[in-house]
């Protein structure tokens, strides 16, 4: 779990670190201590990776009360979960509004599921897109053949990245195994042909399912140029045995709050988030 404070000034448009520390007592209860007043800002908390510590955000949210504090939270926990039997992006939405927050940015939710269930509770989620991050990127100023949906479930996702780019969508599909529901196989889009094409989805753990995505594709139109985009790169286990030699590039968002530029892996490509995050806080003062 990463949490951290800072401060937007809606006249610089500058985002700066705050002070605040999460500390524990010997019994492991967490404590936030040496917060400061945002004196005329609004106060922010920047939340990194896939967990987020309900207690902590509660405390600041207390403390930050009268001054409409905004929760950053690009990935959010579990949105995976949205279709599990126990509910879990629902039921971290429900954790997240209980702490008292009203605000979240978050950048290309898995699904609509879990700003739903933050909603039902009092949160709403502003939404960055892959899109809106795609068209700002030096991907706009690359000629396209076209746009590859990984699956059904990612054409929402992908026509926006198309109609952004002005291109075809395509989608590919994956074949499971009724029983276990475990992957077995992959198919190419129809009416693919030679070119250049994005493959648009949102998360990439080890990169598995696009590297079996990219092999069914070039078993079917072998001139096909392949580029993947994740918004959430996570790159873990075996990523680069299974993507470097298939996708003739690798783009993921920098969700960072400072841009680290080690956020990510030196062979992927980076767009930071943090301009899309600046322009919604300045909308929410207008």
């Amino acid at each position: 779990m990463s949490l951290s404070f800072h401060t937007y000034d809606p006249v610089t448009r500058r985002l700066d670190a705050a002070p605040g520390a999460i500390e524990a007592y010997p019994g492991g209860d967490v404590a936030v201590r040496h917060l400061e007043p945002a004196s005329g800002r609004r106060p922010i908390a920047w939340n990194a990776g896939g967990a987020l510590d309900f207690a902590a955000l509660a405390q600041w949210v207390a403390f930050h009360q009268d001054a409409d504090p905004v929760l950053v939270m690009p990935y959010l926990p579990s949105a995976r979960g949205d279709h599990d039997a126990t509910y879990d992006a629902q039921g971290v939405a429900r954790l997240t509004a209980a702490t008292g927050i009203r605000d979240v940015i978050a950048a290309d939710p898995h699904s609509g599921a879990w700003a739903a269930a933050a909603s039902a509770h009092g949160a709403t989620v502003h939404s960055i897109g892959a899109a809106e991050l795609i068209a700002a990127s030096p991907l706009a100023e690359i000629s396209w053949d076209g746009v590859i949906a990984p699956d059904k479930g990612a054409v929402d996702r992908a026509g926006a990245v198309a109609n952004a780019l002005g291109v075809t969508l395509l989608t590919a599909g994956k074949m499971r195994d009724p029983k276990t529901g475990a992957l077995s196989g992959f198919t190419a889009p129809d009416g693919l042909g030679a070119g250049r094409f994005l493959l648009v989805d949102d998360i990439c753990d080890g990169g598995g399912t696009f590297a079996g995505l990219a092999q069914a594709i070039g078993a079917t139109e072998p001139a096909v140029e392949l580029h993947l985009w994740v918004t959430h790169g996570l790159f873990t286990g075996r990523w680069r045995e299974n993507l470097l030699t298939h996708f003739a590039s690798i783009t993921a968002a920098n969700t960072s709050a400072g841009v680290d530029p080690d956020a990510l892996p030196t062979e992927v490509r980076q767009v930071p988030l943090i301009g899309h995050v600046l322009s919604v806080l300045t909308e929410k003062e207008n």
